[in-house]
């Protein structure tokens, strides 16, 4: 089973900072941070579409989570954590699926420099 820190990671927001989806809501963007309101479906992508790459950042897990994340090697990591828990995470990348019976909804925050 993935470290709750590997968890943080399933929430991020792509370094490019790409344009907001359906899913995504922008919660505020300044000098200092950039916080993504993130809301998956059942099986649906949880902080990006397929294989994709996320700066370091922190996520809050607003709903509980149970997520599939894959790495790229292909290694599949089964991950549950409850409503309530906020994770670091390093950059790193990944696909990240919803595999709950419920929406999974975080928060992702992105610090500038």
């Amino acid at each position: 089973m993935l470290s709750i820190f590997g968890l943080i990671s399933i929430c991020a927001f792509g370094q490019k900072m790409d344009p907001m989806t359906k899913a995504e809501q922008l919660v505020l963007d300044n000098k200092q941070i950039r916080v993504v309101e993130y809301v998956a479906e059942p099986q649906g992508d949880v902080c990006g579409k397929d294989m994709h790459h996320h700066k370091p950042h922190l996520t809050v897990v607003l709903s509980d989570a149970k997520v599939v994340i894959t790495t790229p090697e292909g290694k599949l990591q089964e991950v549950e954590v409850p409503f309530g828990t906020a994770l670091w995470s390093e950059e790193e990348t990944h696909s990240v699926v919803n595999k709950g019976t419920s929406p999974t909804k975080m928060l992702l925050v992105f610090t500038k420099k």
